[in-house]
């Protein structure tokens, strides 16, 4: 095995594992809301107060990340997220809990950003897009496995077995990136106090604008589509005979496209591509618009996460090319435009009726790929 096959390895292991920290707490909020005896309301801070200083931290590291030594911010960043797991697994109260877990998320965002940097500078071609598109499918698989273990974990024991677990897990990171990550040499540059100009400059750019509203709408689709169904689901239970969370592991199959990346870039490119899997998108929920049943919610979302495996990571390779020198803040940025949207996606899942959620997607990704079609190909 050659070092850049393990560093890629090493890569879309700690994906994994970094996104799952966003996840843990969701299916154990009725279990917190008893144990500290609060309403299931303040029981989702752990969850929500992690994912907002993530947002933030993504531009942060970002932002460093074009100044500084990108093996550094990622041993570093892994260093202090495993020292404050650790300190989590000794949390007694709430108001411990949610603090720690405002730290954790702001430290977990040192990877994504940091990480797609250190694949545009050392990974060429075929092997960038494939080991892009495998740390998307990582962020992916994430959402299922991250609710999994920490299940998993704490019916072993308790909640604080969790943390103890995600410890080792990012331990075994930080040796495995200590191995592998190549040095990377500082950027000098004289424009590295005028943070606030250089990300004016990526939203200004009129190539990245129209790549971040198009990916505004990617998780968005996704918070939403599982949100509203979550609902629907609760109120008509009796009318379908699997849980969301089953819906959820089924339709993981669909992250296999990512697999071919590579060859799909290469023989079509990354705009066709892109345009394709939209349409995907679109192709998977006609079944249920004309009609609604078990079978066409899994088609739906089948496709639907067929569409994201491929669509994230064409949108990652188009923002690392047309971004012109700040590549590392223009990826950042990205990342909290994607993560916005899946915030507010999943804020208007109770509001939105599944039915109408179910006809709004095509049409929203028939606008996108109208849209995606004046995004220049080179």
């Amino acid at each position: 095995m050659t070092k850049v096959t393990f560093t890629a390895i090493v890569l879309i292991y700690c994906s994994i594992f970094i996104a799952s920290s966003i996840y843990l707490m969701i299916p154990l909020q009725p279990l917190l809301a008893d144990k500290f005896n609060v309403s299931l309301h303040f029981a989702s801070l752990p969850s929500t107060l992690f994912v907002i200083p993530y947002a933030l931290g993504l531009v942060f590291f970002g932002l460093l990340a074009d100044h500084f030594s990108l093996r550094k911010i990622l041993l570093t960043g892994m260093t202090l997220l495993a020292g404050v797991t650790l300190l989590l697994s000794f949390s007694n109260s709430f108001t411990s809990l949610i603090i720690l877990r405002t730290f954790q998320g702001f430290l977990a965002a040192s990877f994504a950003p940091v990480t797609f940097a250190y694949c545009f500078k050392h990974f060429k071609d075929t092997s960038q897009t494939f080991i892009i598109a495998m740390i998307n499918t990582g962020f992916l698989f994430a959402g299922v496995f991250g609710q999994m273990t920490a299940v998993f974990f704490t019916e072993l024991s308790s909640y604080h077995v969790v943390f103890i677990a995600f410890f080792c897990f990012y331990f075994s990171c930080f040796i495995g990136l200590f191995l592998t990550l190549k040095q990377s040499n500082t950027v000098q540059t004289d424009n590295t106090k005028k943070i606030q100009p250089i990300i004016l400059a990526c939203f200004r750019d009129h190539t990245l604008k129209k790549v971040y509203r198009i990916t505004f709408f990617l998780l968005f689709t996704i918070m939403l589509f599982y949100g509203s169904f979550e609902i629907h689901l609760y109120n008509d239970s009796h009318k379908f005979p699997f849980s969301a969370q089953i819906l959820r592991f089924i339709s993981l199959i669909g992250i296999s496209p990512a697999f071919f990346s590579s060859f799909f870039v290469k023989k079509w490119g990354v705009k066709s591509v892109l345009r394709f899997q939209l349409g995907i998108m679109v192709v998977g929920f006609i079944p249920a618009v004309v009609s609604l049943n078990v079978f066409t919610i899994l088609i739906a979302s089948l496709f639907m996460i067929a569409s994201t495996s491929l669509t994230i990571p064409m949108v990652v390779l188009l923002v690392g090319k047309h971004a012109a020198v700040f590549k590392s803040t223009a990826v950042a940025l990205y990342s909290f435009v994607l993560l916005i949207g899946a915030s507010i996606g999943s804020m208007l899942a109770p509001f939105i009726p599944f039915t109408t959620v179910l006809s709004l997607i095509p049409i929203l990704f028939v606008v996108l790929i109208i849209f995606s079609s004046s995004i220049p190909s080179e």
